[in-house]
């Protein structure tokens, strides 16, 4: 992994917020700052509405977390449930000299508008004072984070997605083990038809989720974790393979593959109709759910090509979502900040997370084994495969340009009807990733 770069922070800009209206509390300049008692108040703004798991298990993060700082910490949190919207309000109170508090928000390394907009904290010191903490954070994601010389921001939440599988089919066809490569996953699909099961659920409509997953793992076990890195040419020898194991699992998947959204990959599979499919963690409330035997759904790393240049394990996730914090010229406020993060990220707090609220944070988050009695069979299974993962690569859709998005449902459509050859799509790829 490359070292993360950080630097002492050097200077602390004045911000100061209030909430205001459109049915949730927004943060705005000019208000109280003031708790409870004269407690500092630390405002957070995210998506985590208390109506879902992860919004409970927010809310009573920070009922615990102010209780224990009752009379000088009081944080409160202000949710905006839809995510576009969210990240347009963010957008817009930055460029108004009014940056959130605390915030979450998508990074996308092809556009570090906020990074260098100069509202945000840096968290260098904060970090570089408290090694331990440090070590909890995946040191690429540091890295990646560090915009010229400062860390912007903290990682929340980086969705690994992973192989989920009906172990029970697999079993039923005479697979005693998920493959760990491609060529062994090829010859369990063969088996798996005779029992009367797709390999593989897949979709070319919308962004291709599912699909665009399994073009990302072999394309990264082809070329290497920068086979496809933002802002750099692609390689499109990598891509290529890609495209020629892709074409390979369209033939093992269901009828329906082409055409399918979201919702129709995953039917196909919780439905039992697909044997696997490569998705996050999300996934796991619909099996829990929607499958009737749940626990026979286990989690497996993708496999790996035979001459992989990264090692089995490695894991594709949906791209970085950060904790952004406002610059303080308060020195107490930037202090309560801290506090709070690190509350939030401690490990007791990410099990809680991950556990009740079904939301594994971008952490090292190890469970107790009372902690894997309570969680799911997939949620246990799934941060063990992501604390164990060496390289972390960014799923291709998440990192190509708009136009290039705009063009996969296309490419991978013709792709799946062999209407166009592998070397082509990585072609055109790559033409509309540069244009």
């Amino acid at each position: 992994m490359r070292a993360s770069r950080v630097r002492a922070v050097t200077a602390l800009a004045a911000t100061a917020l209030a909430l205001t209206a459109c049915g949730n509390a927004v943060p705005d300049q000019g208000g109280d700052e003031t708790g409870a008692g004269g407690a500092i108040k630390v405002e957070i703004l995210s998506n985590f509405t208390s109506d879902v798991a992860r919004g409970k298990v927010l809310d009573e993060l920070i009922k615990d977390f102010n209780a224990d700082h009752k009379g000088k910490i009081e944080v409160v949190s202000s949710p905006e449930p839809d995510w576009p919207t969210l990240q347009q309000r963010i957008r817009s109170l930055i460029s108004a000299g009014k940056a959130p508090d605390v915030f979450l928000y998508n990074y996308n390394p092809t556009d570090l508008s906020r990074e260098k907009s100069g509202a945000l904290m840096d968290w260098s010191s904060a970090l570089d004072d408290d090694a331990d903490w440090k070590k909890r954070f995946d040191a690429n994601n540091l890295d990646a984070l560090t915009v010229d010389g400062q860390l912007v921001g903290i990682p929340a939440d980086q969705s690994p997605a992973l192989m989920y599988y009906h172990s029970d089919q697999f079993e039923q066809a005479g697979i005693d083990s998920f493959p760990d490569t491609w060529d062994e996953f090829m010859d369990d699909a063969a088996k798996l038809k005779n029992d009367g099961h797709a390999a593989l659920a897949m979709m070319t409509a919308d962004d291709a989720w599912h699909t665009m997953n399994a073009l990302s793992y072999v394309a990264a076990s082809a070329g290497g974790a920068d086979a496809y890195a933002p802002g750099q040419p692609m390689d499109e020898q990598a891509v290529e393979t890609a495209a020629e194991w892709t074409q390979k699992l369209f033939g093992v998947s269901t009828q329906d593959a082409v055409g399918a959204n979201y919702a129709v990959s995953s039917r196909n599979f919780l439905s039992g109709q697909a044997a696997a499919i490569i998705d996050g963690p999300w996934l796991i409330s619909s099996i829990q759910s929607d499958v009737k035997n749940p626990c026979d759904v286990k989690v497996a790393p993708a496999p790996v090509l035979a001459d992989s240049q990264l090692d089995h394990g490695f894991t594709v996730t949906d791209s970085l979502n950060v904790w952004g914090a406002a610059k303080q010229d308060n020195a107490d406020k930037q202090a309560a900040v801290v506090e709070w993060m690190k509350f939030l990220t401690s490990n007791e707090s990410a099990v809680k997370m991950a556990v009740d609220g079904e939301y594994p944070m971008a952490v090292q988050t190890e469970l107790s084994d009372a902690d894997r009695e309570r969680a799911s069979c997939q949620m246990a299974q799934v941060l063990d495969i992501q604390n164990k993962a060496e390289d972390n690569v960014v799923q291709m859709g998440r990192g190509i340009t708009s136009a290039a998005q705009e063009k996969l449902p296309s490419l991978l459509q013709s792709l799946a009807l062999g209407d166009l050859k592998p070397a082509e799509f990585a072609q055109q790829l790559q033409q509309a990733n540069q244009g």
